[in-house]
């Protein structure tokens, strides 16, 4: 018996409508589930800036959450920039917004040891009159995709002007080809993420990714290096020339050319800088044989540097500089020989070959945390002088090294500039500006910029205990990998150092950067040095000019201790537009009455007594206004408040005599 296969048959506006629902069912689902999501705000806020209110004025300031949106595996405290700009930019004023990793955020030192906090000092000692913002955006441990991705959103924020210092992490730093926060290797999927990191549902699926990964593949905690920027680099070698590195390079320089564009959109200038390192003093941190090199060539080689390093030894210089060369002619991107055949380069005094052949050291440092020349070359080159324009930063370091070889002089450990070298920095972005014509013409910039370096430079916003934590900190981060193979470990601070105990609890995160200065003042006061303790104040007040009255206070009171007059008057009326005071309204009231500026003396006393809460407050303002109002010959007006200071003293002598001595004015004789 055969048996019919029955067919059904589907009109094709049947399929039509099957087909529309199947694709509705997981459209409707990711639609609802991202509402759901954003219903009950999943996840950190990734917005760049959060606004406060300071003094009754609504601020940005740079949100530290936003690190997530380039960290998902690796967590740390991003201490957020100090530098509040108005959410209305004021007529007239001139927004500068800094972007880069460590070096820009001011790392060793804290934001006041930054190229941004030099840059604005400079400007505001140039131009006293105008209102000029710099913002430092910097954020460690990132790289260009960063940069790219905070440029595009600055933009939304009225800048005149983008300053860039940024290269040295392009391989390790967030996002970077070889980080352990790397999307991967295609440029594209790192910018769709960038672009997508936005949208709830994928960030859920991000933490998803990122929570199984790092169960899988768990990095025990005594193989963690001691900061951020080594974990995302740590066992990743990069050989100069291989298809890692040029990848990357093809990436930094697409990076560059996208800011270019965003900001030639919006017809903001840029100013990029060359990345400098320390070539003289650091010696690279992984010199591999190139992995084509024969057995027979790589026999030669290790035969060469074996007797260099003898007549290294035995002090013929230039016997170990013949066997250096000939070690590099059986394999030219050996880091540690030509970094040898540099040192004997130095000996030998030829110093501008000892230059280039530290350049080769540190560009073939397979492990890149130094920025090779090929990215310095990609930076120069991206200038146009028309939307970006380059400063060279290696060079200015270069000028200000002895022998013109930079080292420990002006760099902390392998990159990271010295207080000295940022000054430099800031100077450079500085002079450019002045080339392009900001905040005035060629004549107004001649006029203005009269203050030497040396005075600028010794009114810096940096204490003696801001370079002992950037020494604390330099100290922990070259105890440990890649410096040397263990976990960082130092020498404890000796008991009686004050100062060095204080660097430490900043530099564990026990106390805050404020604290610390405040310590520090404390400090100095109890050893009656008041210019150290005016110092720290003043310092702080800098990086917060409108968070705290108690500073502008604090240091009104030394400045009254050293008979600072002229200073103490400009303190006190600067803390009257943070928060008017009592005390800051009664000092200058006295400074007024004692300089017979009587007519101020009475305004200011006026207001001293509107704010005198206690009887003895209302007392000896109500007496003061009065001696005011009688050095003016109002003897009414001073009368009228001398009774009123019997109504609640009656014994106060001082107020019955001068009470007396108005009588006697009023009868025309002394009393």
């Amino acid at each position: 018996m055969t048996k019919h296969k029955t067919t059904i048959s589907v009109s094709p506006k049947r399929r039509r409508q099957f087909f529309i629902i199947t694709i509705s069912i997981p459209i409707v689902f990711f639609v609802l589930l991202e509402g759901i999501l954003r219903i009950v705000n999943y996840g950190p806020d990734i917005s760049m800036f959060k606004t406060e209110t300071i003094t009754g004025n609504n601020y940005y300031i740079l949100n530290p959450e936003v690190k997530n949106r380039y960290f998902s595996r690796y967590q740390f405290n991003a201490t957020p920039s100090p530098d509040y700009f108005l959410v209305s930019k004021p007529k007239g004023s001139l927004r500068i917004f800094c972007l880069g990793g460590s070096t820009t955020v001011g790392y060793p030192y804290w934001y006041n040891g930054a190229f941004s906090s030099f840059l604005r000092d400079r400007l505001h000692a140039i131009f006293p009159d105008r209102t000029i913002e710099v913002i430092n955006v910097g954020m460690t441990a990132t790289n260009s995709f960063t940069v790219l991705d905070m440029a595009k959103e600055v933009m939304n924020y009225d800048p005149d002007l983008l300053l860039v210092y940024d290269g040295h992490n392009e391989f390790y730093g967030a996002l970077g080809i070889s980080s352990h926060e790397s999307i991967g290797k295609y440029r594209w999927l790192t910018m769709l993420n960038l672009q997508m990191i936005h949208v709830k549902t994928f960030m859920l699926l991000r933490d998803m990714y990122a929570t199984i990964t790092g169960f899988l593949h768990h990095t025990p905690a005594s193989r963690l290096p001691g900061t951020l920027m080594e974990t995302l680099a740590f066992g990743q070698y990069i050989p100069f020339g291989s298809d890692d590195y040029n990848s990357c390079l093809d990436i930094f320089k697409e990076n560059l050319s996208d800011l270019k564009n965003v900001c030639a959109n919006k017809h903001i200038p840029l100013i990029l800088g060359t990345q400098a390192s320390n070539l003289r003093d650091m010696s690279p941190f992984i010199s591999l044989p190139s992995k084509t090199i024969s057995e027979k060539n790589l026999m030669l080689f290790r035969q060469s540097m074996d007797s260099a390093v003898a007549h290294w030894h035995g002090g013929l210089i230039a016997r170990a500089d013949s066997e250096f060369r000939s070690a590099i002619s059986n394999d030219s991107l050996r880091a540690d020989a030509h970094y040898d055949l540099a040192k004997c380069l130095e000996q030998l005094h030829q110093y501008r070959e000892a230059r280039s052949e530290y350049r080769r050291a540190r560009d073939y440092d397979q492990l890149r945390f130094r920025t090779s020349s090929d990215f310095n070359q990609a930076i120069l080159s991206a200038s146009d002088e028309q939307t970006i324009f380059a400063v060279d930063i290696e060079k200015t370091f270069q000028d200000h090294s002895p022998d013109s070889i930079i080292g420990h002089s002006l760099i902390t450990e392998h990159l990271h500039p010295n207080s000295r070298a940022t000054f430099w920095m800031a100077k450079e972005y500085a002079l450019m500006m002045r080339h392009l014509h900001f905040l005035g013409n060629d004549a107004e910039w001649i006029t203005r910029d009269t203050i030497n370096d040396e005075t600028l430079w010794n009114n810096r916003s940096v204490t003696d205990l801001d370079e002992r934590i950037a020494q604390r900190r330099t100290e922990i981060l070259t105890s440990g990998w890649p410096f040397v193979s263990q976990v960082p470990i130092v020498d404890p601070v000796a008991a009686n150092d004050t100062l060095g105990e204080i660097a430490e609890r900043v530099t564990r995160s026990q106390w805050s950067w404020t604290q610390a200065h405040e310590a520090a003042a404390d400090y100095y006061l109890l050893r009656r040095d008041l210019a150290h303790a005016e110092k720290e104040y003043r310092v702080i007040i800098n990086q917060f000019p409108n968070a705290d009255v108690e500073s502008y206070l604090k240091l009104a009171k030394i400045l009254l201790d050293e008979q600072k007059i002229p200073e103490l008057h400009t303190i006190l009326q600067a803390s009257l537009a943070i928060q008017p005071t009592l005390l800051a309204y009664r000092a200058l009231a006295d400074i007024a009455l004692n300089n017979n500026r009587h007519e101020d003396a009475v305004l200011y006393y006026e207001k001293a007594l509107s704010l005198s809460g206690s009887t003895r407050d209302q007392i000896d303002n109500r007496y003061m206004l009065a001696q005011a109002y009688f050095n003016e010959t109002k003897f009414s007006e001073a009368e009228k408040e001398l009774l009123q200071v019997l109504q609640l003293k009656p014994d106060y002598k001082p107020a019955i005599m001068l009470l007396q001595k108005i009588n006697g004015e009023k009868n025309g004789k002394k009393p």
